[in-house]
């Protein structure tokens, strides 16, 4: 092999079987790996579009596309195009994550869903060309601040999609205007995503898309030290969300989370009561005088979340 020598690339072998493609029993499919990216290499002896059409898109780093992008590649009318682009989402080649996007999957994982191996991947292919941010839950997971996953993908966006999956997972789209999308703001792989001080902030205007009160106690006691408190602050005046930052200072000190506790203060002087878990029809069991804020769960119960 020409390349055998080459520094950091790695070769695999495996076999491909799918009559719908065309492709002979037990063909022998190439795989060069370098910069941890994939580029496939075909056998002279098994000529497919398919295949061909993958190693072009991978070559020029293209992890994802539309369906736009695929036909005028391919030179094919829209009917064939959907055909074939079906064809090989059925051999596990590329994964349609919503309604013409697609991903191009990895070896090793092929014929897996992209969101069930990375999540900003498979929304980068969904939202390609829109402002957007991996937001609430789904951030607060991808910061390993909660111990139980997501399951349901939360994406803030300028306008609604209609998908209601995105990769075979469930797909929640929060309207948001796009000054608000980029504040907080990180690169993750080739999306967006909350960093860390946003995500609470997300967790903390919308509780109940975060898992309550007990998800938010629990994702701000796992952030602790590595919590900016200027930069919380900051966000917080920036989106207008006083109450989200009354709900995270009520919750630091009453539970005295260490790194924050004592070091967060109201961007104005509440008027009126507000409840940890807006919403919620049940009667406050504690009220926090500083921060105004009616608790429906006691310090204790929430404290023994935080503790576990």
């Amino acid at each position: 092999m020409p390349w055998a020598g080459r520094v950091g690339v790695e070769m695999a072998l495996f076999h491909v079987f799918s009559e719908q493609l065309t492709l002979y029993d037990h063909t022998l499919v190439c795989y060069s790996v370098n910069n941890s990216r994939k580029s496939l290499i075909m056998s002279t002896k098994t000529p497919n579009t398919a295949l061909k059409f993958i190693d072009d898109l991978v070559a020029e780093g293209m992890v994802f596309f539309t369906f736009d992008e695929a036909m005028r590649h391919l030179g094919r009318s829209p009917s064939a195009t959907a055909n074939l682009l079906r064809r090989m989402v059925d051999a596990g080649l590329i994964d349609r994550v919503r309604r013409g996007r697609y991903v191009v999957r990895d070896l090793g994982v092929l014929g897996t869903r992209a969101a069930a191996e990375d999540v900003a991947l498979a929304v980068a292919a969904a939202f390609k060309g829109e402002p957007h941010r991996i937001g609430y839950r789904t951030a607060l997971d991808e910061h390993d601040l909660i111990s139980h996953p997501a399951r349901t993908i939360q994406v803030a966006a300028t306008k609604r999609v209609r998908a209601r999956e995105l990769s075979g997972q469930p797909l929640r789209t929060i309207t948001e205007p796009e000054v608000a999308i980029l504040i907080g703001s990180m690169a993750q792989g080739p999306s967006r995503m909350s960093n860390l001080e946003r995500a609470l902030l997300d967790a903390a205007a919308r509780p109940e898309l975060a898992g309550g009160a007990a998800a938010l106690a629990e994702a701000i006691a796992s952030a602790g030290k590595r919590v900016n408190p200027e930069q919380l602050e900051r966000y917080a005046d920036q989106l207008g969300w006083a109450a989200a930052l009354r709900r995270i200072g009520s919750i630091t000190d009453a539970l005295n989370i260490e790194g924050l506790a004592g070091k967060l203060h109201p961007l104005e002087k509440p008027q009126a009561d507000l409840y940890l878990e807006p919403g919620s029809n049940i009667t406050s069991v504690w009220r926090d005088s500083r921060w105004r804020v009616r608790w429906t769960q006691t310090r204790d119960e929430l404290a023994n979340v935080v503790r576990q």
